[in-house]
């Protein structure tokens, strides 16, 4: 990731946009959800005032100083008991969900509760690094900053972690008592911790801001983006004053000369949904071992180029910047997009690679446009890597890791040649009765070969992602990338689904929901058979697809007689999807079968032919149509046939692809002609 975002760095310097930077030491709070609040504690005059909660904009706004072990002015507090009964869980959030029901017996009841003291040694511990290490810390700072020395002077009397657990529990009996925010006082007031766990490490978590009503009557409140702007500029400010009395004694991986330092790279809070941090390298994993260097020395980086960094990373992923920057792909994945030199006019760099699901216009519509964008943003009297665009994709694998999972460095012409490819591999087959293929959105190409289908035409389950949702970019952006793997993938799911969908096609019945996946599916097949050089005006011509013809002309055929003589009683399956699976494995023993079980109804078209029936579905027209279609396949067959025992794996999508076709209008017009039927 340090690569891309050196990049983007100098982009955005280039066009001298500004970005913000951050003191390493100042991260941002965890988010705020319904079930994870930010508790706000306002104090006056050495006592709690009030406590509320945090609205989940503050997530984006608020930072606190110091590390995981302690921080200020926003911390990690916990509540001030712990229950572990699963009676008593349950009445406290029954209580939570119907305040109206709290009155002065349920009060008691709760108070009866309160037995098991939450802030143990443990917690004590690292109450300590917060309210006094960090506080000593930022001593220097406060200084310089007037508002944070206020909010320590407020503060600084409930060093004493009891006295702040007696002035939190008395609010919030007050607030019981009032019926006022009852879940949240019961949120402070009770951590519902596990049965059987060490009540020494199972204390819970409960993210608190510290505010001041001095702060708040200046018009300066801790909890607001003034504070916080305000004391990271002093913090910058101090920092840059400290690294110009050092003396530099090392160079970085950039060639910037720096002191070294030891101390975990900056992280970024993401609007797309997870925390980053832009380099983890920890000493526990020995395979660093085998360079001889660890941590920071293993890939150097200077103090001001993690900030330049951080800010990069900051700006491309802030919530401004979303369908124009980056874009979710998944919960836990993000794509970003970025030029090398911005255009005048702002354009979306991901709109070109957007999902279906949330765009109107087609794939092929939005890169015709994308690219011509491009191309005229372009100045020629800069040099020339102002046309390349930088594309990679960040997958957060578990908590503490994220890891780039893509990059590629493309350029308008190199997405305009794959876009036309692409385009070209969606058209790369022949008419289908249920309709046009679409042109596949390349993100939508996950979807295909992660979703599992039943024999019946339901859908299994689509929960399981085998495939990453990228890939369809690798398929789009990568023209010599094997595809032998998703061509299997996709062949898994048409054969179970083949006899089921030549039954619909058999019974004309073209409404049913699955045609829709289907028509992702056969694009896809024509996109995979393009990469392989196998071209629709060849493969029409050959043994499988041909075959796959044949199969779909005995289905109607046997159709067509269930139809006449069995009066629409239909079978489980016909003739030609019973023996689909078969013939994709065995075709020539599968031909010598279907050979024998066509002769009834091949004998039955040759008289019922000549019937002049006219009824809908029992025009014997139709019989004969079909009894002259299977002798031309059979022919061409016959003419061709060089199969080996089993189909391989681009046959077997030929054979799928034809056995869904339509028959081709040349074969229509001329059978038309020799059955003598007006068109």
């Amino acid at each position: 990731m340090i690569n891309e975002l050196y990049n983007l760095s100098e982009t955005l310097e280039k066009a001298k946009i500004q970005t913000q930077n951050w003191h390493r030491k100042y991260r941002p709070i965890p988010n705020i959800r319904e079930k994870t609040p930010c508790v706000c504690i306002t104090f006056s005059d050495e006592k709690v005032m009030k406590i509320s909660s945090l609205d989940p904009k503050y997530s984006t706004i608020l930072r606190k100083y110091g590390s995981n072990q302690g921080s200020y002015p926003c911390m990690n507090l916990a509540s001030l008991y712990r229950v572990t009964e699963d009676p008593i869980k349950k009445k406290l959030n029954e209580i939570a969900d119907h305040p109206e029901k709290l009155n002065c017996e349920t009060l008691e009841k709760i108070k009866g509760w309160c037995t098991e003291y939450n802030w143990g040694k443990k917690f004590q511990g690292k109450y300590k690094i917060s309210m006094e290490n960090t506080v000593v810390e930022l001593q220097t700072a406060a200084a310089r900053f007037e508002p944070l020395q206020i909010l320590i002077d407020e503060t600084k009397c409930f060093s004493d972690a009891s006295r702040l657990h007696k002035e939190l529990e008395s609010v919030v009996w007050k607030m019981l008592s009032q019926r006022e925010h009852v879940k949240l006082a019961l949120a402070v007031l009770f951590y519902q911790g596990k049965s059987g766990a060490d009540a020494a490490d199972d204390y819970g978590s409960l993210s608190v801001a510290l505010e001041s009503a001095k702060l708040i009557e200046a018009g300066i409140p801790a909890v607001s983006d003034k504070f916080v702007t305000g004391l990271n500029a002093c913090l910058l400010e101090m920092d840059f004053s400290q690294q110009g009395e050092q003396e530099a004694n090392d160079v970085d991986a950039f060639g910037n000369p720096f002191q070294a330092i030891e101390e975990p790279m900056p992280g970024v809070k993401l609007a797309g949904g997870f925390d980053v941090t832009i380099r983890t390298m920890f000493k526990e994993q020995y395979c660093q071992n085998r360079y001889g260097k660890i941590e920071n020395a293993s890939y150097p980086i200077s103090p001001s180029m993690r900030v330049k960094l951080q800010a990069s990373l900051e700006w491309i992923g802030k919530e401004e910047q979303r369908d124009k920057t980056w874009m979710n792909l998944e919960k836990n994945e993000i794509l970003f997009v970025y030029p090398f030199r911005m255009p005048q006019v702002p354009i979306s760099f991901t709109n070109f690679f957007g999902s279906s699901k949330n765009l109107e216009e087609s794939f092929t519509t939005r890169s015709e446009k994308f690219v011509q964008e491009l191309i005229k943003s372009k100045d020629p009297e800069v040099d020339s890597q102002a046309k390349w665009i930088q594309i990679f994709i960040l997958r957060k694998i578990d908590k503490a890791r994220t890891k780039v999972v893509y990059t590629r460095q493309t350029n308008p012409y190199e997405l305009e040649a794959c876009s036309e490819a692409w385009n070209c591999g969606c058209k790369n087959l022949p008419r289908f009765p249920f309709g046009e293929p679409v042109v596949l959105e390349p993100l939508d190409t996950s979807d295909v070969l992660n979703r599992f289908w039943k024999a019946n035409g339901e859908m299994a389950t689509d929960r399981f992602h085998p495939v990453p949702r990228y890939r369809g970019l690798e398929l789009l952006l990568e023209p010599t990338l094997p595809v032998t793997a998703d061509l299997h993938t996709v062949l898994e799911k048409t054969e179970l689904l083949s006899p089921f969908l030549g039954n619909l096609c058999a019974k004309d019945n073209w409404n049913h929901s699955i045609w829709k996946h289907v028509k992702n599916m056969v694009s896809l097949l024509g996109i995979l058979l393009y990469r392989e050089d196998i071209r629709k005006e060849d493969y029409m011509e050959n043994v499988p697809y041909l075959y796959g013809q044949l199969l779909k002309t005995a289905d109607e055929l046997h159709a067509l007689y269930c139809n006449v003589v069995r009066k629409g009683d239909f079978p489980p399956q016909f003739l030609g999807s019973g023996l689909y699976r078969n013939a994709s494995e065995t075709p020539a023993r599968t031909l010598n079968i279907l050979s024998q079980r066509i002769m009834p109804y091949y004998a039955w078209a040759k008289s019922y032919r000549y019937k002049e029936r006219t009824e809908p579905g029992k025009e014997s027209w139709r019989a004969a149509w079909l009894y002259h279609q299977f002798e031309r396949i059979m022919n061409q067959l016959r003419e061709k046939w060089t199969v080996p025992a089993r189909f391989n794996e681009e046959e077997k999508a030929q054979l799928f692809i034809g056995y869904l076709a339509a028959f081709s209008k040349k074969e229509e017009s001329t059978i038309n002609e020799e059955v003598g039927i007006d068109e």
